[in-house]
């Protein structure tokens, strides 16, 4: 499904803080070429993903997990391998350094299920659930979590309202409303290479729910070398060209106001993976506690 866009400029009227509400976004204004030209990239960085890059992630991955405030202080780091599916679908296996697992976790964005091999116990809750609330940051909607791990947006419709240029690196700063929600979303985007650097999401107060940063991306292995993004020069004045598709190699997601982190670190990406809803089901053995969470 691709996102429905409506492109309204407001370039010089518009200051990304309100106060002291949320982060200080450096900016600076843009000119109307430059906005229009960034908006132009903006479509094609969504038209590329949907090319190149399919429905489907499957990677191995470390992931590092922190929450302040539960049980004191909670720390933990993770090795094993990723699987997602748009919108929702994720499917993550801890292993040991043999390569056995630990435990499982599996979603389909309504439901959950969390098996613990060594206490042969199994929890299932929904992802609306007190329980889930405490690992995944406000604002992370667990419907769209593919979007969330691939420097993508969720398939909804949305409305630009403003673009501002980045102080930080060349990249631009895209204020984006959802219809009918109660979110926004400011995303710095890289339009030269077309990718999300980071996606800052707000309240309609405008106070930070997550600020989730992507400081590294990877091309998948054979995934094509024909999409182009036509008609944006590079530093050389030559048209850039875009071959298949480019996952994070890095996501880090924070949130200041309940200090969550979770860092994740992904590679060995596997080329043309393909999943179905039934991945994401997971047989609970007749040996475990089953407990449902709240």
């Amino acid at each position: 499904m691709r996102h429905t866009i409506t492109f309204l400029l407001v370039v010089p009227a518009f200051f990304f803080v309100q106060g002291c509400a949320g982060p200080r976004l450096h900016t600076d204004p843009a000119t109307q070429e430059e906005a229009a030209v960034v908006l132009e990239a903006f479509e094609r960085f969504q038209a590329l993903g949907l090319q190149a890059c399919g429905c489907c992630l499957d990677a191995e991955t470390d992931i590092a997990l922190s929450v302040a405030g539960w049980f004191k202080n909670h720390s933990a780091k993770f090795f094993g391998y990723l699987q997602a599916m748009e919108p929702g679908y994720i499917r993550f296996v801890a292993t040991n350094q043999l390569g056995q697992p630990l435990f499982l976790f599996v979603s389909d964005g309504l439901m959950f299920s969390h098996l613990n091999v060594y206490q042969e116990k199994a929890y299932t809750g929904s992802t609306a659930s007190e329980a889930y609330r405490q690992f995944v940051p406000p604002g992370l909607t667990p419907d769209f979590l593919f979007s969330w791990l691939t420097g993508r947006l969720p398939p909804v419709e949305i409305r630009a309202k403003e673009v501002k240029r980045g102080r930080d690196q060349d990249a631009f700063w895209l204020r984006l409303v959802p219809a009918g929600g109660t979110t926004e979303s400011m995303i710095l985007f890289d339009p030269e290479n077309l990718l999300i650097r980071r996606h800052v999401i707000r309240d309609n107060q405008g106070r930070e729910l997550v600020d989730i940063r992507y400081p590294e991306y990877r091309f998948l292995p054979g995934s094509g070398t024909t999409a182009k993004a036509a008609g944006l020069p590079g530093p050389s004045g030559q048209a850039q060209e875009h071959g298949g598709c480019r996952f994070p190699a890095r996501v880090t997601v924070t949130s200041s106001r309940n200090e969550r982190k979770i860092d994740i670190s992904l590679g060995s990406f596997l080329a043309g993976a393909h999943f179905t809803a039934d991945d994401f089901q997971v047989d609970i053995p007749d040996n475990f506690q089953q407990l449902f969470v709240k």
